[in-house]
């Protein structure tokens, strides 16, 4: 069998076939062939590119990493907002839905079974609507004294009553009064049209507050202060340890308490005001009173007229009592402006001699 050698292989020396070799003779290192600059930069370029693709390939998982938390992230903040504004609408709603629905039982139906849950529940939310009426009157009438006895009257009719009064007296003797009347609400329309039956409305304003929503808020700080007021006082009685921590929970107590007494006067004030109407009537006297009717050109020119003449006899009246008035001021001012003249035309008669 023929034996191929490499070309740049060492010699092998058969020891047996050459007994003569010595066995200590170093072995020459073999020679390894020289490489072209074409094979050391396809050897070098080989972890380069491998750590190029390594980067890309890390780079594409975290790009689909991002997109694919990115719509939960957003997800959980979306859902963390509307747990906020549920949290903090809670007690408003829960109160409120509270206030409405005083006659529902727990499965939904009614206590009475009078009417459909519809009709009922839009029945329910005005009998709970918390408005405060302010209307302000003015009316004219012909004899002030009947008006006067009436009013009184037709004001316990209605089981309401008159806050306040006050009555004035013209120049003219012509009278006229201011009434504050509180009516119940369920017997405003019906007053209204009694008092202005008594007269001649002028004039008329109506305003309608609804406090419907201040007033349930109001009511939920109230249980959510008792509620609070409950745990301090369960606090303090298990409480065991150092006067300042006792000092500091009754320091609290006390302003839940204030707090509490505060909102229970907003509330009250809230009731009556809600309750009962509040209207404002203006009277005022006047014997040959006609209703103003569509003018003419001549009601005008008498208008005009009329008006003129009395515009001149207040002046002169205005003058008269002004001229009285400076009269006192004149008699006291005149003596010493007479003596001052008088010597003065002494002092000039004795220059001239």
């Amino acid at each position: 069998m023929e034996q191929t050698t490499h070309p740049y292989a060492h010699p092998v020396v058969d020891e047996a076939t050459n007994p003569s070799a010595p066995d200590s003779s170093p072995r020459p290192l073999p020679i390894q062939p020289k490489r072209s600059s074409s094979d050391i930069h396809s050897t070098d370029a080989g972890p380069k590119l491998m750590n190029h693709r390594n980067f890309r390939n890390g780079f594409l998982v975290v790009v689909l990493l991002i997109a694919g938390c990115g719509p939960q992230s957003s997800q959980f903040s979306s859902k963390l907002d509307m747990v906020s504004e549920q949290a903090a609408q809670e007690p408003s709603a829960a109160a409120f839905s509270v206030a409405q629905t005083p006659n529902r039982l727990p499965n939904g139906d009614e206590t009475d079974g009078e009417a459909p849950e519809g009709d009922r529940s839009s029945e329910t939310v005005k009998s709970n609507r918390r408005i405060v009426y302010n209307t302000h009157l003015s009316l004219v009438v012909k004899e002030y004294a009947t008006f006067e006895s009436k009013l009184p009257d037709l004001v316990d009719q209605h089981g309401g009553f008159i806050s306040n009064s006050e009555t004035n007296r013209r120049y003219n003797n012509q009278q006229s009064g201011v009434w504050v009347a509180r009516i119940p609400v369920a017997n405003y329309l019906d007053f209204l049209q009694g008092v202005t039956g008594l007269g001649f409305a002028e004039s008329r304003t109506e305003d309608a507050d609804d406090v419907t929503a201040e007033f349930v808020d109001v009511e939920a700080r109230i249980r959510n202060n008792k509620k609070l007021e409950e745990r301090i006082i369960t606090m303090l009685d298990e409480r065991t340890g150092k006067l300042s921590e006792v000092l500091e929970i009754e320091r609290e107590l006390s302003r839940v308490r204030e707090e509490i007494e505060r909102m229970e006067g907003r509330l009250r004030v809230l009731s009556d005001r809600s309750a009962l109407a509040t209207i404002t009537i203006k009277c005022r006297e006047e014997k040959e009173y006609v209703p103003p009717a569509s003018p003419t050109f001549g009601s005008r020119i008498q208008k005009s007229w009329a008006g003129s003449i009395d515009a001149m006899k207040q002046t002169g009246e205005n003058i008269a009592i002004a001229a009285i008035a400076i009269l006192p001021w004149l008699l006291v001012f005149a003596v010493p402006i007479l003596v001052s003249i008088a010597v003065g035309r002494r002092i000039l008669r004795k220059r001239s001699k």
